[in-house]
C-alpha cells in the first residue's frame, strides 16, 4: 500500500483527494496538512510514500519547501500539485527534487497514476 500525504490549503480539494486515494485500492492518505510548517512538523513523525503537494500554500513556497523536504527526506516522492503549467514553475519544482507535476483539473485516474508513477521511482509530467 503506498502511504501519501496531502499538502493543500483548500480544504474541499483536500477531502476529495482524500476521498481518491482513499478508494483507489492501492493507495491510502496518511496524513493532510494545510501548511506548510504543518507538513514538516508531521513528516518529523512518519514519512509516506509519496507527498501530493500544493505549490501555493499559505506560509511557504512548495517550490521551496519541495527542496526542504528532499533535502531531510530524500526517500520521499513528490507530486507537485498546482493550477500553474508554465515550464518554468514545472523546471523548478522539478529541479528540486519533485518527481511528478500534476495540474488540478486532472482526472482523477491521472493524479492515480502519478502517484503509482513516482511511487515506482519513475518522473511522471
Amino acid at each position: 500500500m503506498i502511504t501519501v500525504h496531502i499538502v493543500d490549503d483548500h480544504k474541499i480539494l483536500v477531502e476529495g483527494l482524500q476521498k481518491l486515494v482513499d478508494n483507489s485500492g492501492f493507495a491510502q492518505t496518511t496524513a493532510v496538512s494545510y501548511t506548510g510548517e504543518d507538513c514538516l512538523w508531521k513528516l518529523s513523525f512518519k514519512q509516506p510514500h509519496v507527498i501530493l503537494l500544493d505549490i501555493n500554500l499559505p506560509d511557504w513556497s512548495g517550490i521551496d519547501l519541495c527542496s526542504v523536504i528532499k533535502e531531510k527526506y530524500p526517500q520521499v516522492k513528490i507530486v507537485a500539485l498546482t493550477s500553474y503549467s508554465e515550464y518554468s514553475i514545472v523546471r523548478q519544482m522539478l529541479e528540486n527534487g519533485a518527481s511528478g507535476y500534476v495540474i488540478k483539473n486532472a482526472m482523477p485516474e491521472e493524479i492515480l497514476l502519478g502517484i503509482q508513477t513516482v511511487a515506482d521511482n519513475e518522473t511522471f509530467l
